[in-house]
């Protein structure tokens, strides 16, 4: 996965932002969108966000 590209457009919010947020203890997509403002614009990409927060904490082993 490229860290790079872009999760939140509105809010300009990479994997690899929210991959930092999960390795550094968010455990929630609130908690990750407190930390990178994710999901506060429009709010179109907060579904998908919030299966990608929960599988990088169920699978931490892939946060690499």
């Amino acid at each position: 996965m490229k860290r790079d590209k872009i999760a939140c457009n509105c809010e300009n919010v990479t994997y690899g932002k929210i991959i930092d947020a999960v390795n550094s203890g968010a455990k929630t997509f609130e908690e990750v969108s407190e930390i990178t403002g994710c999901s506060t614009g429009c709010g179109q990409c907060q579904e998908f966000i919030e299966i990608f927060v929960r599988d990088l904490v169920m699978f931490p082993e892939d946060n690499a």
